[in-house]
């Protein structure tokens, strides 16, 4: 779901909805800022078009859980991340989150991002069976990549493995399946991954 009421309050009702926008917002903030020394959520779409309740509601909430939070503009939050990143060489954000059990967002399951200049991973698991993390996506920034020729409305950079599993090779595997190249740049930045092979 997300931090949006459109999609939360507007499906589940009032009190589960605004639930979600917290537990969503509690993943970045919370999870993902003792990752990263840094956490945001955007809502961009709902200010446009009103849920002015539950949006005053939820921003109230994140001021009384995280009294330092920022409301910035994406131009005002753009250019404070320049300052921060000059360039991609040393970013590595990282997200780890469980499923809230909101629809679409399946309670038993977990799911760990890894991205940096090089490329992007994601690990799935089944964190109530102990299952083995799963690669879902793993998708090199230094590979050839053309945008499509005419215009799409949806349009992903797919290379080795995506998330979206809409071609044969995008099935979930061990990371110990993935070719031994690809495998060697995982744990040249992340060794701590080798356990999972």
């Amino acid at each position: 779901m997300g931090v949006g009421p459109i999609e939360t309050v507007g499906n589940l009702g009032k009190e589960p909805g605004r639930t979600e926008m917290m537990d969503t917002t509690a993943m970045h903030f919370d999870k993902g800022y003792a990752l990263n020394g840094f956490g945001f959520v955007t809502g961009i779409w709902e200010v446009s078009i009103g849920h002015d309740e539950d949006l005053a509601w939820w921003l109230q909430a994140v001021k009384e859980r995280w009294p330092d939070t920022q409301v910035l503009t994406e131009g005002a939050f753009g250019l404070e991340w320049r300052k921060h990143t000059r360039n991609n060489a040393l970013l590595n954000y990282r997200f780890d989150a469980k499923g809230t059990g909101a629809p679409g967002s399946e309670r038993e399951l977990e799911i760990k991002w890894f991205m940096n200049q090089e490329f992007r991973l994601g690990l799935l698991n089944n964190w109530t069976t102990s299952s083995p993390e799963m690669v879902i996506d793993f998708t090199r920034y230094d590979l050839p990549a053309h945008e499509p020729l005419g215009p799409q409305r949806e349009w992903s950079l797919m290379n080795v493995l995506n998330q979206k599993g809409t071609r044969p090779q995008d099935k979930p595997i061990r990371l110990g399946q993935l070719d031994a190249e690809y495998q060697r740049r995982i744990y040249a930045r992340y060794p701590e991954l080798k356990n999972l092979a």
